[in-house]
């Protein structure tokens, strides 16, 4: 499994791929290691919503349900979220990046304990 890394480097927010490894090989799947979570919240969102340069206010996987959104960093990439992806915003200081929703859409925000 994958998610992608919004991170700061120098100030400047750009995305990684990420890997996910599931060493724990169970009856119902192999698991990844736990990630401590401190609240789990769930977000619906409508198309056309913006929001200008911001920074993720704390280290969280955004796991998108429905919709898409598109989120432009500050060294200029896109990438464009739909249902089943998984992101880490995690560019806690900067300038930070864009979010756009391109359609409506539900995603579930787990804000971390600490940085993984």
């Amino acid at each position: 499994m994958e998610f992608v890394e919004l991170c700061s480097v120098n100030g400047i927010s750009l995305f990684q791929k990420r890997k996910i490894d599931s060493p724990q090989r169970e009856p119902l799947g192999n698991y990844s290691i736990p990630y401590p979570a401190k609240q789990v919240q769930f977000r619906e969102f409508s198309e056309g919503q913006r929001f200008d340069w911001h920074c993720a206010p704390q280290a969280q996987f955004i796991l998108y349900l429905e919709g898409r959104v598109k989120l432009t960093t500050s060294s200029g990439e896109q990438y464009i979220f739909a249902p089943g992806d998984i992101l880490l915003a995690n560019d806690l200081h900067g300038k930070g990046h864009i979010s756009e929703s391109l359609s409506p859409g539900r995603a579930a925000i787990v804000v971390l304990n600490d940085n993984p």
